[in-house]
């Protein structure tokens, strides 16, 4: 197997908190994907990018809950879980601290996700098609 310098390592743990932030992941399979010992890959995660491993992938999860509170109207109980957060008041802890308010008052910051979705237009003609068709071909089959 070909060496790999450590910053290399490091990228692909970064890689696995990018990719798989709703399992259930922690630290310590973030250290094995890099192949460091978790005190070891601790100290030169944080050298690399400036943060705990485990501030990078809770950033990673607050992201996306944040985009999901903007962009749905899935409650908030479950974006916090789809996010591979397991406590609905820590979430709202963390994410306050993050963003300055609690995820209820920053849905509310922006517009309904009603107001913001989009309906291919494919959909729309499907869905404005007659629904009453008087085309022989509709009915009951007929051998002759």
């Amino acid at each position: 197997m070909a060496f790999a310098p450590p910053a290399r390592h490091l990228v692909r743990a970064r890689d696995l908190a990018d990719a798989r932030y709703a399992e259930p992941l922690d630290v310590e399979d973030m250290a094995r994907a890099a192949g460091l010992s978790r005190a070891h890959f601790s100290r030169e995660f944080r050298s690399a990018f400036g943060e705990s491993p485990h501030a990078y992938l809770l950033t990673r999860r607050l992201e996306r809950a944040a985009a999901l509170l903007r962009g749905t109207d899935r409650s908030v109980i479950d974006i916090c879980l789809s996010v591979g957060l397991r406590s609905v008041g820590s979430f709202t802890t963390s994410f306050t601290r993050t963003y300055g308010m609690s995820p209820t008052a920053y849905r509310t910051s922006f517009p309904p996700a009603s107001q913001m979705a989009l309906v291919p237009g494919c959909v729309v003609r499907a869905y404005a098609r007659p629904q009453h068709r008087t085309f022989r071909e509709d009915g009951p089959q007929r051998l002759t």
